[in-house]
C-alpha cells in the first residue's frame, strides 16, 4: 500500500498525517500544493522537492511515478489539485477530504448557495470592480494567469472532480450529500475529523462544566461568520450589563472587516464587547471558554466545528443558524444545539440542564476520539 496525500499549508494537516502514519506506517507520501516562493505559515516539516503549483504542475505530474500508488487523498480540494488529479491513472482511487471552504465557497456559492449575510466584496481587493464589472475583472485576472475565474470554469472543475472521486471524507454528512446531489450518483463516504479531542481541549480535558455568564460570537473574522446576522438577533435580547460579548477577530477575513465589525458592535454594546484582535496561544485562548454561558456560531456553511466541540464538552449552550448544514448534522447526531433564529431574551439565558450537558460531553468523547478515527481509516482504506 502507498497513500499519496495532496495537502495544503493548514494548521491541522500534519497532526492528521501523524495519525495516518500510526495506522499505515511507512505507507504515506506527501505533496504540498502552494506557492513555494513564500515560507509556510503552519507546516513545520521539510517538503523540499515536493511542492507543486501551477508553474510546475504539468511537468511534476508527467514525471511522477504513480506505479506504486494505491490511494490518493486530497486534503482540501483546490483547482491545482484537480489539475494534478487529471494526470493520475484512472485505476487509482481518489478520495476528497472536504474541509468546508473548498466545497461551499469554491464550488457551491457560484451555483447559488448563499454563504454571506452581507457581501464581503467591499472588504476585498478589487471588490468594487468585482461587484460592478465582474466580467471585466475576471477577464483581467485571466490575462494575469489565473486559470479558473469564471463560474463556468469553476463548475467544469467541480463536475470533473465529482465524477472522478471514488470516496469522500467529511466532518459533516451534508457535505457529502451536496456533492452526490450535484453529480447525481452515489459516492462512498465516511466521517472523519481533524481536531483531536486532546488537542482541542488541552488542559480543560476532564474539567468541570463552565459556570460563566459571557457570550462568544463567532470564532474568527471570516466573512462567513456572519457577525451582522448575529447582531440582528442580539439586538432583540436584553443582555445584562455585566455580561461580556467575546468576539475572536484575530484571523480570517480582512483587517477592514474586523475593524468594521468591532465598530458596529461597540455602537450597540459599548461597554460589553470584548474583541480579541491579537493572536492568543491555544491554552490561553481555551480559558475564555470557562467564562461562557453561551456561544453563537452563525456560519451558513460547515464551519467552526472545533469551537462547537469545546462548547458541547464544557456544557456551554451552543447556538447556530438553521441555515447551517453543521447545525442539522449536530442535531442528527443527538447534540443539544439551538437555532439562533428562534431565540428570545428568556430562552437565551436559560442554562442547559445537567442531563443535556452530560449528553453533549458524552457524545463529543464518543465521536471525536483518536481511536475512533483510526478504526475508521482501517475500515475504509484498504
Amino acid at each position: 500500500m502507498k497513500i499519496l496525500h495532496l495537502i495544503t499549508d493548514h494548521q491541522v494537516i500534519e497532526r492528521t498525517l501523524g495519525v495516518y502514519e500510526e495506522v499505515f506506517p511507512g505507507c504515506n507520501e506527501v505533496l504540498v500544493f502552494g506557492d513555494g516562493d513564500k515560507p509556510f505559515k503552519r507546516l513545520k516539516g521539510d517538503y523540499k522537492g515536493r511542492i507543486v503549483n501551477f508553474r510546475n504542475l504539468e511537468w511534476f505530474a508527467s514525471n511522477y511515478d504513480f506505479s506504486k500508488v494505491t490511494h490518493v487523498i486530497s486534503h482540501y480540494m483546490s483547482y491545482d489539485k484537480i489539475d494534478f488529479i487529471k494526470f493520475i491513472p484512472k485505476n487509482i482511487p481518489v478520495c476528497w477530504e472536504i474541509y468546508g471552504y473548498d466545497l461551499y465557497n469554491q464550488f457551491l456559492e457560484p451555483r447559488g448557495y448563499k454563504i454571506y449575510y452581507a457581501s464581503p466584496l467591499k472588504y476585498e481587493s478589487h471588490g468594487f470592480l468585482r461587484q460592478h464589472a465582474s466580467g471585466l475583472f475576471h477577464f483581467m485576472a485571466t490575462l494575469k494567469g489565473y486559470k479558473y475565474c469564471f463560474d463556468f470554469q469553476k463548475n467544469k472543475q467541480f463536475k470533473y472532480i465529482a465524477n472522478r472521486i471514488d470516496s469522500i471524507q467529511y466532518c459533516c454528512g451534508y457535505d457529502a450529500e451536496y456533492v452526490k446531489e450535484f453529480v447525481g450518483r452515489e459516492i462512498p463516504s465516511y466521517e472523519i475529523f481533524n481536531y483531536s479531542l486532546n488537542e482541542v481541549l488541552g488542559e480543560l480535558k476532564g474539567s468541570d462544566f463552565s459556570t460563566g455568564n459571557d457570550v462568544l460570537v463567532g470564532n474568527s473574522a471570516s466573512f462567513s461568520n456572519n457577525h451582522l446576522y448575529v447582531l440582528d438577533f442580539l439586538k432583540q435580547i436584553d443582555i445584562p450589563k455585566q455580561t461580556k460579548i467575546i468576539m475572536p477577530l484575530s484571523y480570517g477575513g480582512t483587517k477592514e472587516y474586523a475593524d468594521d465589525i468591532e465598530t458596529i458592535y461597540k455602537e450597540q454594546f459599548p461597554n460589553q464587547l470584548e474583541p480579541l484582535r491579537k493572536y492568543i496561544p491555544l491554552q490561553e485562548y481555551n480559558k475564555y471558554f470557562l467564562r461562557l454561558k453561551s456561544m453563537i456560531l452563525s456560519a451558513w456553511r460547515q464551519e467552526s466545528q472545533g469551537t462547537a466541540m469545546m462548547g458541547f464538552y464544557l456544557g456551554i449552550k451552543v447556538y447556530m443558524s438553521e441555515r447551517s448544514p453543521l447545525y442539522k448534522w449536530f442535531t442528527d447526531c443527538g447534540f443539544s444545539v439551538f437555532p439562533i433564529e428562534t431565540v428570545t431574551s428568556a430562552s437565551f439565558f436559560d442554562s442547559l440542564s445537567l442531563e443535556e450537558k452530560e449528553k453533549n460531553r458524552s457524545l463529543v468523547v464518543e465521536r471525536y476520539n483518536e481511536d475512533r478515527i483510526k478504526d475508521i481509516f482501517k475500515k475504509n482504506i484498504k
